[in-house]
């Protein structure tokens, strides 16, 4: 009796053991580090128990079979690959001391087996120094003419600056938005003295070099057959009060997968966009505002809204607890899906047109009668449902002139992408010091803006062309602008 009782109590050791083993990993998995945790067991999987039975010899012990490894996708954990673009310097470490080399087991010299090598990455702080430049001038006898070489196209001689200042001053600036007064401090850090006053004198020069280059940015948006316009609120300092601000207008044109250009205005008047596309002719993509001078309406204009417009105004009433806006969010969200579905299988403009036909056009005017059924059965007091009702209805049109025209978009966004920086710059510098200061900061953010959005250098940019401008020919200008410079540095 007493032997039946030690064994059944050293089972239940056992069992207790277990569970507290087995407590123990769910916590782990529970409540510990992401890097800790794991998949559910396999049901199928050798329990603890049986491998206690199988040592027993009651039971077969069967072989788990581990599950197909599932292959990993997006990129591999772990430090990326260092840019092979960049330059390589090796450095050889010395080799230890000949006592270091012995070994202290058997006394017998070591020898070489095999080398490691990493790569680092490191930075060399900004160099600034002075290039003395000297050139020979000749005359004649009598001192009637004199001859000599030119100073080098990357040269500012009247400002004694070389171009590769000038450019990474406008990249900090117009790129980085970088005030003009942070930029001297870092200068000065450097050794470098230039004020304020200075560095504006500088970027002053480069818009006279670069005015052309941005005049051609500007026809080449104009060319293309569907633009989209966008106006952004910018603070300008005011000459009434000292102190005191006002507002001033930043508007971008910009084509779809093409350029874009801003242009300054002391106002978001409607005479501003106008003017400037007087003589355009094509499709016109704004957001649902009224101060676009009567261009969207003009015979000669395919005017287009946005839906990512309406869908702000549904998601207001749906955070209001307001009946029925998530089922309008549910049907724009799917219009977007499939707007992101076209995008990323890069469909041929006749598929576009077929499933938009074949499932978004139903879906629109479906909402737009919903929209009117509830306009008639409900009060359109000012609350944010019936302001999202109203704000749909009253652009039936051109909401629905999206899906008649491929390759199109549904949204405006393409030109806020194109605002982004410069309102997230705008905490930076605060306002625009002076009237004339708007149309050359207009100027360079669109030259800064378009590297931005190739992808290219911006300061490698300013340097190169502001280095060439000055010899390049008149009737090849485009070259220079950011679109034809990528080509050609690319081949």
């Amino acid at each position: 009796m007493t032997a039946l009782l030690a064994a059944e109590n050293e089972e239940l050791k056992a069992e207790v053991k277990r569970l507290a083993l087995r407590v123990k990993s769910l916590e782990k998995e529970l409540y510990g580090s992401r890097a800790d945790r794991r998949k559910p067991e396999d049901p199928n999987q050798t329990t603890f128990s049986e491998v206690e039975e199988a040592a027993a010899g009651t039971t077969a012990p069967t072989k788990p079979v581990a599950p197909a490894r599932k292959e990993r996708k997006g990129d591999k954990k772990g430090p990326r690959p260092i840019n092979p673009d960049l330059p390589r310097v090796e450095e050889r470490l010395a080799d230890p001391d000949l006592k270091e080399l012995i070994c202290p087991v058997t006394g017998v010299p070591m020898k070489p087996v095999f080398e490691e090598k990493i790569e680092v990455l490191a930075r060399k702080p900004a160099e600034y120094w002075v290039r003395v430049i000297v050139r020979q001038v000749f005359a004649s006898p009598e001192g009637d003419a004199m001859a000599y070489s030119r100073w080098p196209a990357e040269v500012m001689p009247r400002s004694r600056i070389d171009a590769s200042v000038v450019g990474s001053i406008l990249c900090a600036r117009f790129a980085d938005h970088q005030p003009y007064n942070r930029q001297s401090d870092q200068l000065a850090r450097h050794g470098v003295k230039l004020d304020r006053g200075t560095i504006g004198s500088l970027v002053r020069l480069a818009e006279e070099k670069l005015e052309y280059v941005y005049d051609a940015v500007v026809r080449q948006t104009l060319a293309c057959d569907y633009l989209m316009m966008d106006p952004t609120p910018v603070r300008m300092k005011s000459d009434i009060k000292r102190g005191s601000t006002k507002e001033a207008c930043l508007w971008t044109y910009r084509a779809l997968d093409g350029p874009v250009f801003f242009e300054f205005a002391e106002g978001k008047h409607g005479s501003t966009p106008a003017n400037t596309l007087e003589h355009y002719k094509g499709r016109l993509q704004t957001d649902g505002a009224s101060n676009f001078g009567g261009v969207p309406s003009r015979p000669d204009i395919q005017h287009l809204n946005c839906w990512a417009h309406v869908r702000r105004y549904f998601v207001k009433a749906e955070e209001n607890a307001a009946p029925g806006a998530g089922d309008y969010l549910n049907v724009i969200d799917r219009l977007f899906r499939r707007e992101r579905i076209i995008r990323r299988f890069r469909l041929k403009p006749e598929s576009i047109l077929e499933l938009r036909r074949r499932f978004s056009l139903p879906e629109v005017d479906e909402l737009f009668e919903n929209a009117r059924a509830y306009a008639q059965t409900e009060r359109m007091v000012k609350t944010p449902m019936p302001k999202a009702i109203n704000y749909l209805l009253a652009r039936t049109g051109p909401l629905r002139e999206c899906f008649l025209y491929a390759p199109s978009r549904i949204d405006n966004n393409l030109a806020e992408n194109a605002l982004r920086p410069i309102k997230l710059g705008a905490k930076n510098w605060l306002f625009i010091g002076h009237r004339n200061a708007g149309p050359r900061a207009a100027k360079m953010f669109t030259l800064a803006e378009n590297c931005r959005m190739l992808g290219i250098n911006p300061e490698a940019y300013f340097i190169d062309v502001l280095s060439r401008v000055d010899d390049h020919p008149a009737s090849r200008i485009d070259e220079l602008t950011p679109h034809h410079w990528t080509k050609s540095k690319n081949g």
